[in-house]
């Protein structure tokens, strides 16, 4: 069975980017867990592999396609009974993603972990995958989780204060004016006498911050320049994350 994901701006399924790998491979999961659920058949009876479409919406990052299949040598047909029940698995495998009975911050066995996906684990992240699949199902750019957005940035800033020199200074959740409006700002940096604010962008929706407020400030024609990073690379790859941002601060 073969579903065809599509999205549209600022959601985006880049190929070979490591937020659509964990994007992609964590909904594999959870569809094939879900189908083997809903089929009331044995975990691990169906698989589920990913792909860009063979398209140009999957050569610019905005179609992708899984492939749930039997495992059984011959095939035993189940695969076959999901395309008519599409909606179905899909809200199945959102459920799965969102409720995990131990609130994982990413995946554990109690969710999305087997034996048989051992080697794809560090690539299993419930909050990229429910991401993904909330727009699939709802049409409407989904905020991603508050709490892995506060850690990741509490991450983000400490690591920049252990790098910063006397010139730069970071500060948490700052208050900043514009157009007669307060906000507060994940991360509030200066640098001499400029200001920056630093925020995350969701997995899927790269160099869009999260905070509606955020993206305003940025669009406002403020002084104060607005530095956005990927959560996700916060916390994969957090010395490359620091780097991206102190090159953007002349740091």
């Amino acid at each position: 069975a073969l579903f065809s994901m599509r999205v549209e701006a600022p959601l985006k399924l880049q190929p070979a980017h490591f937020s659509t790998q964990v994007a992609l491979r964590t909904v594999s999961e959870a569809l094939a867990k879900a189908a083997c659920q809903i089929l009331e058949i044995e975990p691990g009876e169906l698989m589920a592999e990913y792909r860009p479409a063979l398209t140009p919406g999957g050569t610019s990052g905005l179609e992708a396609e899984i492939f749930v299949y039997d495992t059984l040598p011959g095939g035993a047909g189940f695969s076959s009974q999901l395309p008519t029940r599409g909606l179905e698995l899909y809200q199945q495998a959102l459920k799965l993603m969102k409720t995990c009975p131990e609130d994982c911050d990413a995946s554990c066995y109690r969710c999305l972990r087997s034996f048989k996906n051992k080697f794809e684990h560090t690539l299993l992240d419930r909050h990229v995958g429910a991401e993904l699949l909330e727009y699939l199902l709802n049409g409407v750019q989904p905020e991603f989780n508050a709490r892995r957005l506060s850690s990741s940035t509490e991450l983000l800033c400490n690591d920049l204060k252990r790098q910063a020199d006397s010139v730069l200074s970071f500060e948490p959740n700052a208050t900043v004016q514009f157009d007669g409006k307060s906000i507060t700002a994940p991360i509030l940096a200066r640098h001499g006498g400029t200001h920056y604010v630093i925020a995350l962008s969701g997995p899927l929706t790269n160099d869009h911050p999260a905070d509606p407020l955020i993206r305003e400030l940025r669009e406002s024609g403020s002084p104060i320049t607005v530095i956005v990073e990927n959560e996700l690379l916060v916390r994969a790859n957090l010395p490359a994350a620091t780097r991206n941002v102190l090159s953007r601060l002349g740091g």
